[in-house]
């Protein structure tokens, strides 16, 4: 037994009966594992193609609450608050779930996609367009008329892969354009059969705000449309919000009313302990994710779980090492970690294990792609050797703090699984930037290096197969891009759209620049995403499944485990979870 894994076996022991509810509560709420996969439309590419519209699940009439504030905690500030800004994991509810509203979104009840305060519908007119009509009435938080005009500027940055922005790895690249007033049409770079089922972090920010600031002041800003807006930053320590007055509901639908909570503070404390025990001393009225630690300081009413829709793992980077870019040592490692005893221990067994970065009920899984490897470090050894590892190798492991409840503990876990089969790890827990620095500097960057030594200006995503070739050599011959990564990366990929479109367009592809693996052989990986990607309905299944056969055998990724999410509630907020973290304050009211 791992000798970390060893010393957490009490601590599992004496809150078993705790686990056992928490476990009930989960099954009750739904998880990410058992998530019924979005359906996809399957359309002709003659003429229009009207897509049905879900009936939205009504607000509560005449809502009142019997309080106008509210307290969250969470474990750390978004690096940014800008609607176009990356997400941050959970941080990302602070602006892209509360003071921005995105093309689409995905229904807390049951994941169908329904329209916004930015939409009123769409429909295809081609297999890679899609026509999109706009709520008329809005306006963004400064005042600036909400149009297909006003949408353009938001979409062209959203549309591109060269910044850090939260919508291409869903979407892809595209074009947009004005129709007329209120209908904005997206013209796809590659056919989009699922496109609404993947614009729900598709945000705006006002046009004139846009053009008028530089990209670091609007990192401390939020100029968008959405049920908040901001008052105030207060680096390091909290975020203060009020209620938009101006808000335009979605019809009746519950996660698109106009507040009736009012005013809104967020706190930022990196201790899952301190954050459950602001709850339970009425600091903070909900707090995330708090782990299972905090059960036992809890009331049984003050406990609240759903899923995440997401994974731990590890990021292997498969090309420029000598080493991890050898199948035997990848499959090696992975067969060294006993990831049912890690996740027994640290989270009480509230978790399952996988050997994918998917799970069945996500579009491309099946039961044999995702199983879990099975933990045998004799295996492990006798792989190594055969792959004649370097036992003097020190792999570089690059995590960012506080992302998960018992992160450290998971990391030093794994680090002490390897060193038992001889393959040394050195873990480094770095801030926000410092890691995306290093995650940012993989197959993509090879490319884009490539790129401007040719004098290119072109994006990496129009690079032709024949450059991603020359880009891979390059950098396996120098041992690197033109700057420093790591072997391996802590990643918590999402795949709210429940297809596996979302993973391949980010990690199986060379023009992007955290994507740790990358084939441009002729017939390889690169040029098998995209009719993936174009495909619909059992074909699009097929060629999924495919690809994450690939991944499983390929063991492109470390440990994998689901990621349940255990909320610390006040008892008297009317609120339930949804299948991943997101959460829409106006959709809150508090009981008497």
């Amino acid at each position: 037994m791992n000798r970390f894994i060893q010393t957490n076996l009490g601590w599992r022991r004496s809150i078993a009966g705790l686990i056992m509810f928490l476990t009930m509560a989960l099954v009750a709420c739904g998880s990410s594992a058992t998530s019924t996969p979005v359906t996809t439309t399957t359309t002709t590419t003659t003429g229009s193609t009207p897509v049905p519209q879900p009936q939205a699940t009504s607000a509560p009439s005449s809502a009142v609450a019997a309080r106008d504030s509210i307290v969250l905690v969470i474990a750390e500030q978004p690096p940014v608050v800008a609607a176009l800004g990356s997400g941050g994991g959970i941080a990302q509810a602070v602006h892209h779930d509360n003071m921005s509203d995105p093309l689409t979104w995905q229904s807390g009840d049951d994941q169908r996609i329904v329209p916004t305060s930015a939409t009123t519908g769409w429909e295809q007119v081609g297999p890679s367009k899609w026509r999109f009509f706009l709520r008329e009435g809005v306006k963004f938080h400064n005042g600036e008329p909400w149009n297909a005009q006003a949408a353009l500027p938001s979409l062209a940055i959203l549309a591109s892969s060269e910044n850090d922005n939260p919508s291409y790895g869903y979407t892809g690249g595209f074009t947009a354009e004005a129709f007329d007033e209120f209908t904005l049409d997206i013209n796809c770079t590659t056919p989009c059969p699922i496109f609404p089922n993947t614009a729900f972090f598709a945000n705006f920010t006002a046009p004139d705000f846009l053009a008028s600031t530089t990209e670091e002041d609007r990192a401390r800003q939020n100029v968008s449309f959405g049920p908040y807006k901001l008052v105030e930053w207060d680096f390091g320590v909290s975020i203060t919000q009020e209620a938009y007055e101006d808000y335009v509901p979605a019809g009746d639908h519950f996660e698109f009313q106009k507040p009736v909570i009012r005013d809104v503070k967020w706190f930022f404390r990196g201790e899952p302990q301190v954050m459950a025990a602001m709850v339970k001393a009425g600091e903070a009225d909900i707090a995330w994710d708090v782990g299972v630690d905090a059960i036992d300081t809890l009331d049984a009413n003050q406990i609240k779980s759903g899923g995440s829709a997401e994974v731990f793992t590890l990021d292997v980077l498969s090309f420029l090492h000598p080493e991890t870019s050898k199948l035997k040592v990848r499959q090696a490692m992975a067969h060294a970690i006993n990831c049912q005893e890690m996740i027994d221990a640290l989270y009480g067994g509230n978790s399952v294990c996988r050997g994918n970065i998917i799970w069945p009920g996500v579009i491309g899984a099946t039961e044999s792609n995702t199983a879990p490897y099975s933990f045998d470090p004799g295996l492990s050894r006798q792989l190594l050797e055969e792959a004649n590892y370097d036992n003097d190798t020190v792999l570089r492991l690059f995590s960012r703090g506080t992302r998960i409840p018992k992160q450290v503990e998971v990391l030093e876990a794994v680090q002490g699984y390897l060193a038992d089969v001889g393959v040394n790890v050195d873990v480094n827990i770095v801030d926000v930037q410092g890691f995306l620095d290093r995650r940012n500097c993989r197959a993509g960057q090879a490319v884009a290096d490539l790129l401007s030594d040719r004098g290119s200006t072109k994006d990496a995503a129009d690079a032709t197969l024949e450059e991603m070739q020359a880009a891979l050599a390059a950098a396996n011959e120098r041992g690197s891009t033109s700057c420093a990564t790591a072997e391996l990366i802590e990643n918590e990929p999402s795949n709210e759209t429940l297809d596996f479109g979302r993973q391949i367009t980010y990690y199986l592809n060379c023009s992007k620049a955290q994507s740790p693996f990358c084939d441009p052989s002729p017939g390889g990986i690169q040029e098998q995403l995209a009719p993936a990607l174009a495909a619909s309905g059992d074909e699009r299944k097929r060629l999924l499944e495919g690809l994450a056969d690939f991944v499983h055998e390929q063991a492109l990724w470390l440990t994998p485990f689901d990621l349940p999410v255990i909320y610390a509630v006040d008892p008297k907020l009317n609120w339930e979870p949804r299948f991943d973290r997101r959460i829409r304050i106006n959709s809150m009211t508090f009981s008497p």
